[in-house]
């Protein structure tokens, strides 16, 4: 994106705002921003949390994440996910039963940052990413995963690109 796509505005509203706003919506008792401009992330009302593994790809983050928050479940969401809904969070982490991370999935396409995760886990992922894995849905192979289909719809789409953003804001204003 050229910038930090969490501070990305999208109908005025920063991307990692929007997010926020939804894990709040959804119960969460912890909200932190891993990476990224920690003074603009706490200047929106993040905790912003240094990335331990920057540069490392999102299992790095997702790492961070389980090392850093106090609660047993950690739901794991990319600040370019504009349009989840809390609905999406809750149910979830309904579904965490006995598996230790469950990935959200449309029609079939696995989303593992839209996912959520047990601390337990954190132990057999650092052992995956020691052993040079940084896809999460790999990593995640090792441990219970469990997918959730939530159907397709605009809270899988991310935003990638200024063009995606563009585009975005444009359908959104025409529903």
């Amino acid at each position: 994106m050229g910038h930090d796509k969490a501070l990305m505005p999208l109908d005025g509203i920063p991307l990692a705002v929007r997010v926020q706003r939804v894990l709040r919506e959804a119960g969460a008792c912890e909200v932190f921003a891993i990476g990224g401009d920690a003074k603009a992330l706490t200047t929106l009302g993040f905790v912003a949390v240094p990335d331990e593994r920057p540069l490392e790809g999102p299992l790095g983050g997702i790492l961070t994440a389980l090392s850093v928050a106090t609660e047993e479940t950690v739901v794991v969401v990319a600040c370019d996910m504009p349009w989840i809904e809390s609905q999406h969070v809750t149910k979830l982490v309904a579904s965490l039963d006995d598996a230790e991370v469950v990935f959200s999935a449309a029609n079939g396409r696995v989303e593992p940052l839209l996912s959520a995760w047990t601390r337990a886990s954190r132990r057999r992922l650092y052992e995956r990413f020691a052993a040079g894995e940084r896809s999460p849905l790999r990593a995640a192979r090792h441990i219970s995963l469990s997918v959730l289909e939530l159907g397709e719809g605009s809270w899988s789409l991310d935003l990638d690109t200024p063009n995606d953003l563009a585009i975005a804001s444009t359908r959104r204003h025409q529903r």
